[in-house]
């Protein structure tokens, strides 16, 4: 069994994931969602696979990749922010919470992880205020 499974190589994998990716977005297009955001969210579910499992550094190049199919993605911006601070880039995370901010003003998620991060290294005025805007967003101030 073992054998069998080291047989496995890089391309294999590579096609599954393909695979994978053609099966989502065909799941996606059924239900109205366009090709590339599909195949983006595919791709961020792949990153928070990754993410979770603490392997930062491949949930960044999955984001990335995602961002590339499909840049109008916030979601895909605020997880790249979250992987970013964790592996301590604070401002690449700070510019990817900017850039979902951007496509999506009222994120409260975004705000929050922001304002965390802007604690972090001490900027406590503009930490406060987007800890503030998300709690406005929270309670539909």
């Amino acid at each position: 069994m073992l054998k069998l499974q080291s047989i496995c190589t890089a391309a294999d994998k590579e096609e599954r994931d393909l695979v994978g990716i053609a099966v989502w977005r065909k799941k996606m297009e059924a239900i109205g969602i366009p090709g590339a955001k599909a195949e983006s969210d595919y791709l961020i579910r792949q990153a928070q696979e990754k993410a979770m499992a603490g392997d930062h550094f491949t949930a960044v190049k999955f984001l990335k990749e995602a961002i590339d199919t499909y840049p109008r993605n916030a979601n895909a911006h605020l997880l790249l922010g979250n992987c970013q601070d964790c592996m301590d880039n604070i401002d690449e995370a700070i510019a990817s919470y900017d850039k979902a901010l951007w496509l999506d003003p009222d994120n409260a998620e975004a705000w929050f992880n922001k304002g965390m991060t802007l604690k972090k290294i001490g900027n406590l005025k503009e930490a406060t205020m987007c800890i503030e805007k998300c709690i406005d967003l929270y309670c539909g101030r």
